[in-house]
Parts: structure tokens; sequence; C-alpha cells
């Protein structure tokens, strides 16, 4: 019962206007009659699953005052339908391992460890209320991306794009003149000679800030024409060349990550971009382990997701608007246990 709850308010953190159930009362014949419903076979409220319902629906009822509101993201992460497709079905590249939605979600969970909002958009939004753009596996361009994102970094927008970027057009027809396509080698300082695609279990490495990372499935081959070389790979005919760059574009900059990385990569890197834009988190804790901080509005959820109670200590006193209770210090938070402070 607490799980869902848990699960429920976290959807509203998220900035979800309310919570739906599928199905309310549940039906007497087909393939879903068994399925869950807040209303059993039984016909009436005395059973477990309604009172959790209704209880639920007590608790939300106390947060009127989130409805329509949010925090204004400073990071974005271009995670785009149609590019999803386009990478999906391209066949070659040793028909490497895709899994376009798990780079998108490597890229997203350090801003999220750090209690830093992101939003998540297709590549035709608008880039221009962000401090930072990060466009994993960005294999197709829609019509005016291109010059979307180099009018973002002129600007003085960040955009970091990985290997594979800028490959194809809506069409699915590879760009000539050299990838990534046109306009962006100006922008990333950079051109790709080539792709080396890894078998399954074949690694690569790459060096950045004295550190190696593990490299797999795909290294791209990039010359810098300008760039600031960041990392180098560290073996195979490539060796020492450029494997993160960094260029700087009118009053902005733009990264290029020339290979599949791990997760440690991804943390590191990414640190390393809070610390130089002067990102700074919503709130007043980091998600750590588990537990899960977001702010909407001037109300910060707080949501234990460890399978062990959870301290919490408080920048200041908060109101619980559940209960009204005044909050301050140290705070232990129990197993799905969660806190709606204002």
């Amino acid at each position: 019962p607490v799980h869902q709850e848990r699960s429920a308010i976290r959807s509203v953190a998220q900035v979800a206007d309310s919570v739906q159930y599928f199905q309310w009362r549940k039906g007497t014949g087909s393939h879903e009659k068994y399925h869950g419903a807040g209303v059993d076979h039984c016909g009436h409220e005395n059973t477990r699953v309604f009172r959790d319902v209704a209880r639920l629906g007590e608790v939300l009822e106390k947060l009127d005052s989130v409805v329509g509101k949010y925090s204004e993201a400073k990071v974005a992460v271009i995670y785009d339908w149609e590019n999803s497709w386009a990478v999906k079905h391209f066949c070659g590249y040793n028909n490497i391992n895709r899994d376009y939605l798990g780079e998108c979600v490597k890229w997203y969970e350090p801003f999220y460890n750090k209690g830093i909002s992101v939003d998540v958009i297709p590549m035709d939004a608008d880039f221009s209320k962000y401090d930072l753009v990060i466009a994993p596996f960005l294999y197709m361009l829609k019509d005016g991306t291109e010059k979307k994102i180099e009018e973002y970094v002129r600007n003085g927008g960040n955009f970091a794009a990985t290997y594979l970027s800028g490959i194809v057009d809506k069409n699915d027809m590879c760009y000539l003149g050299g990838f990534p396509a046109s306009g962006l080698k100006d922008v990333f300082g950079i051109w790709c000679e080539e792709t080396d695609s890894l078998p399954e279990g074949m690694k690569n490495s790459a060096s950045f800030n004295n550190t190696s990372y593990d490299v797999v499935h795909v290294c791209d081959i990039i010359h810098s024409t300008g760039a600031k070389v960041l990392g180098k790979y560290q073996s195979d005919f490539y060796s020492g060349m450029p494997a993160l760059t960094e260029n700087s574009y009118g009053d902005g900059k733009a990264y290029y990550i020339a290979f599949r990385n791990d997760d440690k990569f991804a943390a590191d890197f990414c640190n390393m971009l809070i610390k130089e834009i002067g990102i700074t988190p919503d709130c007043f804790i980091e998600n750590e382990n588990g537990v899960d901080v977001r702010k909407r509005g001037n109300t910060v959820f707080v949501m234990n997701f460890k399978d062990k109670n959870s301290e919490i200590k408080l920048d200041k006193e908060y109101k619980n608007i559940i209960t009204g209770e005044l909050l301050s210090g140290q705070i232990s938070l129990p197993v799905c246990g969660y806190l709606i402070l204002e």
C-alpha cells in the first residue's frame, strides 16, 4: 500500500496534475476481468485496495497549491521519437546494441542524482531557456535542427552531443560532405573520418582528467579542426586521437563525446559541466542512494526508495503539508516513506 502511494506522489512531484486509476471497477469478463481496480467484484468499499485509494485521495486534496506549477529546469536531454525510430531501423555499424533510451537515461541520471531538474525534450523544442542541452546518439536531424543548435551555441548555450550524431536527414539519407552534418562541423570544431564498431565483449579505453574509462560498441574517429581535445583514445590504430572535445563557438560551447561510454564517465563528465556552467541543485539535498528529492514551485517532495529507513537533514524549518507539523534538523524517513514540505 505505502509503495503505490509513494509512487503516485512521485508522479505529482514530477509535474502530474492528477492521479488516475485503471480501472475503477473490475469487469466481469474478458481478458482483464482480474485486473486490479479500486472497487473489486464484491462491489463495496470494505477492501484494503479501496482504503488505500481513498487515503491517497485525502493526501492529494491537500496538494491543490502545486497544480500547474513546476521548477524551471536549466538542463535538457533530447529524447526524440523520430530519432528513436531511425536509430532502431538502420543497418550497419556492426548492428550495434542501439539502446537509444538507455543512452538518454544514462545522461539524465547524473543531474537527477544531484537534485537538478532536467527536461526531456524533442529536437524541435526551444533550446534557448536552457543552460545546457545534451543530445545522446542524435543520429537523425529534422529540418532546421542543425540551425537551431548553431544559434543556441552561438548565443551562449552549452550543447553536448555523442557518437554517431548528425549522420542522416529526416528521410534517413546520409549527409554528404562528412559528419556531423554540414555546419555542425564548425559548431563542434571537429570532423568524423570513420566509425569503429567494436564487437560485443571487445573494449577500447579513453582518458579524461587523468582517468581511464572503458569504451564499448562505438568509437567515432574524429579530427579536431579547432576544438580543444579533452580526452584521447588509448588503444588500437586510433590510439592518441581525440575521444572528447570542447569547442568555443560564439558565446557558447559545444562538446562532442566520440565513444559509447560507461555510467562512470557520464557522471564524471556531467559533474564537470555542472561546476563549469554553475548549475545549482533545486533543493537542499542531493538525491542519493534511493532518496528522491523533487521541487515543484515552492513545494519539496522527499521520497524514500531504499529498502531501509533513510536519514535526511533539513536545511531550515519546513511545514509538513499533510500533517501541518513543523520539521527541522535530522529526519528519519521509513521504507517507502515520503514528506511533502513547504
